[in-house]
C-alpha cells in the first residue's frame, strides 16, 4: 500500500514539476531573445539580421557566408546559446539557426523531508531551422521552417513550426514589418501536454535624417498566445563609425522590462553584448554575440 502510494505521489509530483517548466522552459523558450542584438532591443520584425522573429530580416554577404554565435543566460540561470550561418542562394539568402537552452541539477522530492533527493534531471529546449528570404524592390519576405525537441526528466516531446514575415520600405526613412511566428504541431505524451507560443508580431521604424549619426527608433506590438493581452516594445539603435548603442523597453500586462547593448564592428568580425533588466526579478538576462564574414 505504502508502495503504491508512494509511486502516485512521484506521478504527481513529476506532473506539477513539468507544468513548472513548461512555462519557465519548455516551448516558452522559442519566445526568449536567442542574441545579445535580441534582447538588448526586445522581439523586434524589424531590428536585427538574423531570422528569428522575422524571416524577412535574413540577410547575407554578396560574397562568403557570415556566421554568428551567441551565449548567455535567462532567468533562473538557464543557459541560452545559438548558431547561426547565413549565405547567399541565387537571388535571395538562406540561413540555418541552431538553438538551445538548458537547465541542470533538478531535484525530484518526496513529501518526505530528506537530505538527498529521490533523484536529479535536466531540462533541456533544442530546434534546428532553415530560413530563406528575397527581396522585391521594397518588399522583403521570408520563411523558416523549424524542428523542436523537448526534454525534461523521462519525457521527450517533439514538433515542427513555420515563420513567415515581411518588411516594407516606405523611401529611404521609414520601415514596416510583420511576421507571424511558431504556427505548427507538438507531440503530448501522458504526463507532459505542451503548446506552442503562437505570436504575432508588428512593428513601425522611423530613421532620423542626420548626416553623422544613424539613429533609428521603432514601436512595435506582440499578441502571444502565452501572454494576456498586448506586449507594447519601444527600441532604439544608434550607429556612429564601429560603434552601435541599443535600447529598448517592453510593457505588457504583468511584465515590465528595461533593456540596452551595445556592438563594435571591426569589418570582419563583430562582438555585440546585451542585457535585460525586469520587473520580475529573477535574475538578469545577459548574452555575448560574435559574429564573423567567411571567405
Amino acid at each position: 500500500m505504502y508502495l503504491h502510494m508512494h509511486l502516485i505521489f512521484r506521478h504527481v509530483l513529476l506532473l506539477i514539476t513539468l507544468i513548472n517548466f513548461s512555462y519557465s522552459l519548455g516551448t516558452q523558450f522559442l519566445s526568449v531573445p536567442s542574441s545579445a542584438i535580441e534582447l538588448a532591443f526586445g522581439p523586434s520584425p524589424l531590428f536585427g539580421s538574423l531570422s528569428i522573429n522575422n524571416p524577412a530580416l535574413l540577410i547575407a554577404p554578396n560574397k562568403g557566408a557570415s556566421m554568428n554565435i551567441s551565449y548567455g543566460t535567462w532567468f533562473n540561470n538557464i543557459s541560452n546559446s545559438s548558431f547561426s550561418l547565413a549565405s547567399k542562394l541565387g537571388r535571395g539568402n538562406i540561413g540555418l539557426n541552431i538553438r538551445h537552452m538548458g537547465i541542470s541539477d533538478l531535484e525530484l522530492r518526496s513529501n518526505r523531508p530528506t537530505d538527498d533527493p529521490l533523484a536529479t534531471f535536466s531540462s533541456t529546449s533544442f530546434a534546428v531551422a532553415s530560413s530563406y528570404s528575397q527581396s522585391y524592390g521594397s518588399l522583403k519576405v521570408g520563411a523558416t521552417l523549424q524542428y523542436l525537441l523537448i526534454q525534461l526528466y523521462t519525457e521527450n516531446v517533439s514538433g515542427a513550426t513555420f515563420d513567415v514575415g515581411i518588411t516594407r520600405s516606405f523611401g529611404k526613412n521609414i520601415d514596416l514589418g510583420f511576421s507571424i511566428l511558431n504556427s505548427g504541431y507538438i507531440n503530448k505524451t501522458d504526463s507532459y501536454n505542451p503548446s506552442l507560443p503562437l505570436r504575432f508580431l508588428s512593428a513601425l521604424s522611423y530613421k532620423l535624417p542626420t548626416s553623422k549619426w544613424d539613429h533609428k527608433i521603432s514601436l512595435s506590438a506582440e499578441k502571444s498566445s502565452f501572454v494576456d493581452g498586448s506586449i507594447i516594445r519601444v527600441a532604439s539603435q544608434t550607429k556612429f563609425e564601429k560603434f552601435d548603442l541599443r535600447f529598448g523597453t517592453q510593457s505588457s500586462k504583468e511584465v515590465t522590462v528595461v533593456s540596452g547593448g551595445f556592438g563594435v564592428r571591426l569589418g570582419l568580425l563583430n562582438f555585440h553584448y546585451g542585457i535585460q533588466i525586469g520587473s520580475q526579478h529573477l535574475g538578469l538576462p545577459q548574452m555575448l554575440d560574435i559574429s564573423i564574414k567567411l571567405p
